[in-house]
């Protein structure tokens, strides 16, 4: 997979691309079914798969108080993206200036540097100041400028179409299991280990506290079963989230324990892949009763992960 950071210089003269445009954030079963669809019109048409794609999130820039929390890195994006048929991934810097263009010199710009011949979108689709460029916007200024545009039914998920924002909202309010169904795959956050307050280690279940990007969609205070991976692959691990009430409450962590590991995380970077919620976080009584909840939690996540495979 080729990736850029700018529109490439004209390729309008060459074999041509088949794209498609958006923030893709989290690259859900949506997108990856999108996705697949242009890779396999540019195979028969012997072009190139191209994915155009955004940062910041435009909302963060049009409209910053309304800025979405996001599903994942824009590393992890460009990954998953190449991943789902992407053979170019064009990840465009989006600014104030690039939010006042009008669809036809966007469209332009697309067929010029790209060599558009066809772009494949959701049914919602539109692009340029103001949202101008519908589809039957496009698909008339296509038929001046040479190329087609087609789009691909939404995925669907207990009856209601697939999205980032109803993804972002099912991690917030702990409805994990759903996330993970229109994701595709469990649900990933990322960043160095951090020192804490030393507390899990304290009571003999030391915990990796993950220094979260704060731009990241935090799924709702509760205990996690899922996997850890810091560079050897992936090991089951029990997760906490939350602001620790027991103590008192402060700022929300994300701390993992790594089943059967002794080891030294600080300062290491580490992914957490998230699988199930086991349950809610609440405050506790007494040490003892914390201790005797958290190796509770403990076997239930080992017989979840017992049952389950860690991420491809």
């Amino acid at each position: 997979m080729e990736l850029l950071h700018e529109f490439p210089a004209g390729e309008a003269g060459g074999p041509g691309s088949v794209v498609t445009i958006g923030s893709f954030d989290g690259v859900h079963i949506g997108h990856q079914r999108l996705l697949q669809r242009v890779r396999s019109a540019a195979a028969r048409r012997a072009m190139t798969a191209v994915a155009v794609t955004f940062d910041p999130h435009p909302r963060c820039v049009v409209d910053p108080s309304g800025c979405p929390p996001l599903l994942c890195s824009l590393e992890a994006r460009v990954e998953l993206l190449g991943r789902c048929g992407a053979e170019r991934v064009v990840v465009i810097p989006f600014t104030r200036e690039l939010s006042t263009w009008r669809a036809d010199r966007f469209a332009a710009t697309l067929t010029e540097s790209l060599g558009m011949r066809l772009l494949i979108v959701g049914p919602g689709f539109a692009l340029g100041r103001e949202r101008e460029g519908n589809l039957e916007f496009l698909g008339l200024l296509g038929a001046r400028r040479g190329f087609r545009v087609a789009t691909v039914a939404p995925s669907t998920r207990g009856g209601r179409p697939v999205s980032s924002g109803r993804i972002r909202a099912a991690i917030s309010e702990g409805g994990l299991s759903e996330a993970i169904s229109m994701l595709g795959r469990p649900y990933v956050l990322d960043g160095v280990v951090e020192r804490g307050e030393g507390r899990g280690a304290g009571l003999g279940v030391p915990t990796a506290n993950l220094g979260v990007d704060p731009r990241r969609c935090i799924p709702a205070a509760g205990v996690y079963a899922g996997w850890l991976d810091f560079g050897d692959g992936w090991r089951p691990a029990a997760t906490g989230i939350g602001t620790r009430p027991t103590f008192g409450g402060g700022a929300v962590t994300v701390e993992a324990h790594v089943l059967d590991f002794d080891g030294d995380l600080y300062g290491r970077r580490a992914r957490l892949a998230l699988s199930r919620r086991i349950r809610r976080e609440r405050a506790f009584t007494s040490i003892a009763a914390l201790t005797a909840a958290m190796a509770r939690d403990i076997e239930r996540t080992r017989d979840i992960l017992r049952r389950s495979s860690p991420p491809s």
